[in-house]
């Protein structure tokens, strides 16, 4: 039982080193956008529940050189400076799909066709998603503090 805990610590601190990097870099980059885009821009251009909003952060996440690990800090950024959830979703979906890393791969194991294809896969899943997100509705508000959520409620018949 303790070889098992130990070799279960081991790698997951592995997998710590080894991420460590691109999170940092998304963090990084999370920063960049803080200092450099305006809460303003973003909250024009991505803030609306809108197709526009999500087509703009499918764009706008292709280009970036970050991985699915490094995306997560980039795109909490951008919610908190008022994008909408779905060009969130577009954002977080586009980005890790084209990377450097993965395009490079597409390359050296399928071809150049592939490879141009893959952005373009990559705006379209994205921008599916980022729709479809925001279609989904509101989560219900939490009940209120001063009634129990398991009390009997009153049917209104007595």
């Amino acid at each position: 039982m303790i070889d098992f805990l130990l070799a279960f610590l081991q790698g997951s601190w592995g997998v710590l080193v080894e991420s460590a990097p691109y999170v940092l870099f998304g963090f990084f980059a999370a920063g960049i956008l803080h200092a450099y885009m305006p809460e303003k821009l973003i909250a024009r251009h991505l803030g609306k529940p809108s197709l526009g909003a999500v087509l703009k952060a499918s764009l706008f996440g292709i280009p970036l050189p970050l991985c699915s690990c490094g995306v997560i800090p980039a795109a909490i950024e951008l919610r908190k400076q008022g994008a909408s959830k779905g060009a969130s979703a577009a954002f977080l979906v586009s980005v890790p799909e084209t990377g450097v890393d993965s395009m490079a791969i597409t390359w050296a194991l399928l071809d150049p066709l592939m490879t141009l294809i893959r952005p373009v896969a990559s705006f379209f899943t994205a921008t599916v998603a980022g729709v479809l997100i925001n279609r989904l509705p509101d989560s219900p508000p939490a009940p209120p503090a001063s009634i129990p959520a398991t009390a009997p409620q009153d049917s209104g018949c007595g």
